[in-house]
């Protein structure tokens, strides 16, 4: 198995440890340092990474393809500095290789935050053949022969600690991201999916007035088929509901039940503001829908909406209404996903 590790890195001592880690040892490893001052590349060094070294130019698709230039494996896979590779990492690959010979693969993305993780899918394994290439200022995208490409599921998950409110803060990417995210709004490249982008900085940030005017901007677009709105539109239910606005965020939702029946997240919001509203009627059918569809990778989503989130808050809801055994029931059920605050309530119930 011929694969090398890409990654582009700046100031990145507090992350890089972890990630050359989890990387098995017989994948290469090429570093691009783009202006490092920390001790990130004296780090890679003990790790017997290729480092080669230039400047940021507010482009990720150039400097993406840079460090695939320098790359000598058969197959590509792209991972940040602030990610981890699981222990089946080698062996996951390579059975897609066998599998899928010549084919770019998809990875699980787990954004770690404060109380959450959320999941979404990315094309992160692909051939090292000339015709790969990425396009875009930010949240690139892999291109095969100037096409979107076409990929398989690797079965990857790859865990992503970049999302705390601690990260952004310490490392500016707040400001960096709303730079690159203005600049491809001042070349209108995906309009609606970069308002969503700005709308989520704002609203990780819990500037919740701002998140609300981006968001409501990606909603004029109107791009219901595009894998991004779906998640936009929950970001906005979740903005309003911080802003006191539980009421017009439930209205909003509502009107796309229909069209995102596969989406555990806008089920389980409206469950949480009928709570607010104080529509019973709503609170149950809410959260069984949510537990009827599952988990999800098709869009990005928090992990637990699907399952023990939902079973644990119709626990809550039984349990209120003094259905004892109705409550022991969803509280089982979300503790057999080792959800812990259900398996305490179970006790004291």
């Amino acid at each position: 198995m011929n694969i090398s590790v890409c990654l582009i890195v700046k100031d990145e001592e507090l992350n890089i440890e972890r990630v050359l880690k989890s990387i098995p040892s017989p994948f290469e490893v090429i570093i691009y340092d783009t202006g490092s001052r920390d001790r990130t590349v004296q780090i890679a060094e003990k790790y017997n990474a290729v480092i080669k070294q230039g400047e940021w130019n507010d482009d990720f698709a150039q400097a993406r393809n840079q460090s695939v230039s320098w790359a000598t494996g058969e197959y590509i896979l792209i991972l940040d500095a602030d990610e981890e590779l699981p222990p089946d990492a080698e062996a996951k690959l390579g059975q897609f290789i066998t599998e899928h010979p010549g084919q770019a693969g998809t990875v699980v993305l787990e954004n770690i935050m404060e109380n959450d993780s959320a999941r979404h899918r990315m094309i992160r394994f692909f051939p090292n053949r000339p015709s790969f290439r990425f396009k875009g200022i930010v949240h690139e995208q892999l291109y095969e022969n100037d096409l979107p490409a076409s990929f398989k599921d690797t079965g990857l998950l790859v865990k992503h600690y970049g999302y705390t409110k601690k990260e952004y803060h310490e490392k500016d990417k707040f400001n960096r991201y709303l730079t690159l995210y203005q600049k491809a709004l001042d070349e209108r490249q995906d309009e609606g999916y970069m308002l969503y982008q700005i709308g989520k900085l704002y609203n990780s940030l819990e500037q919740y007035k701002e998140a609300e005017h981006y968001l409501k901007r990606s909603l004029t677009y109107k791009e219901e088929n595009k894998l991004y709105h779906p998640p936009m539109l929950v970001l906005l239910g979740y903005t309003l509901k911080e802003l006191g606005r539980s009421k017009e965020a439930a209205d909003l939702l509502r009107r796309y039940g229909d069209i995102y029946k596969d989406f555990p997240d806008l089920f389980f919001l409206l469950g949480l503001l009928a709570m607010d509203t104080g529509e019973i009627h709503m609170i149950e059918p809410s959260f069984k829908e949510a537990l009827k569809i599952g988990e999800t990778q098709k869009y990005t989503s928090v992990l637990g909406t699907g399952s023990f989130k939902a079973a644990y808050n119709l626990g809550v809801y039984y349990e209120i209404l003094g259905f004892k055994d109705k409550a022991k029931e969803y509280y089982k059920l979300a503790g057999s996903w080792g959800y812990d605050p259900a398996l305490m309530r179970l006790k004291n119930i």
